[in-house]
């Protein structure tokens, strides 16, 4: 099944770029054959004071935020093309919700560009693995695809260079063992709880994680309950570094 996903994902992209819309999927005005027209992509694009660790906006000019001064998750650092603001609840929902395939290939086209003004060339050539923070078997059959792993092709589709990372993979690298309900309202004992053992790696890539540099991608960051446990996992397989790409962080309430 996860085959043939790939499969119509990899050959709707041929599709879509024959056939792409002549207006700007956010205000609809004539885009020339692009996903996004200019004005909508320089508004959206824009720098914001962040913590360097955890991707949660800042008020100030100070460089971490008070919460991962008290609790530092277990990833280096956290990038986030936004907080959870308009316009992205709304690309991210026709994605997942919908099946809007096309608003993956935006998503992605918006992270490759976002990631190019935080990282050189010689950090992206770090990279040793890129993976796709995975959603458990029932909900992936449920939805039908994994809407972190279609933004994370559509990103290394815009941004060839990552192609590189991904040579030596195939096959699934990690299971989400929980089908994990929503974490909203529960404090951060529960969530750590929750989410406790989530994760495990597989065996059937054989890939050596040990020393490696790794970057997960997903959509939404919310409280980071998640993305920590994913992180613990692979720590455990002794990985050099960890960093998180995703489109938005929720801020921290």
């Amino acid at each position: 099944m996860k085959n043939i996903l790939h499969y119509v994902y990899q050959h709707s992209q041929t599709l879509l770029e024959a056939c792409l819309p002549s207006h700007c999927l956010l205000c609809h005005l004539p885009s020339k054959q692009s996903l996004i027209c200019q004005c909508c992509y320089d508004a959206i694009l824009t720098e914001r004071p962040c913590c360097l660790h955890c991707g949660c906006g800042l008020n100030s000019s100070q460089a971490y935020c008070g919460e991962c001064l008290k609790h530092p998750f277990s990833f280096q650092q956290l990038h986030a093309i936004a907080g959870y603001q308009a316009p992205f609840p709304k690309l991210i929902k026709q994605l997942k919700y919908n099946g809007q395939i096309l608003y993956a290939d935006l998503l992605g086209l918006l992270l490759a560009h976002s990631i190019q003004s935080r990282y050189n060339q010689q950090q992206l050539q770090s990279i040793d693995y890129i993976i796709a923070v995975p959603l458990h078997i029932k909900k992936h059959r449920s939805r039908g695809f994994n809407q972190a792993q279609l933004i994370k092709d559509a990103l290394i589709k815009h941004l060839p260079m990552l192609t590189l990372c991904q040579q030596t993979l195939s096959g699934q690298l990690i299971i989400r063992n929980k089908f994990t309900t929503a974490q909203e309202g529960l404090s951060r004992k529960q969530r750590q709880y929750n989410l406790n053992n989530a994760f495990s790696l597989t065996t059937e890539a054989g890939v050596n994680f040990q020393g490696k540099n790794i970057v997960l991608i997903d959509d939404v960051v919310t409280t980071g309950a998640t993305i920590n446990s994913l992180c613990q996992c692979l720590l455990a397989a002794n990985v050099k570094t960890i960093d998180v790409w995703c489109i938005c962080r929720t801020e921290l309430t």
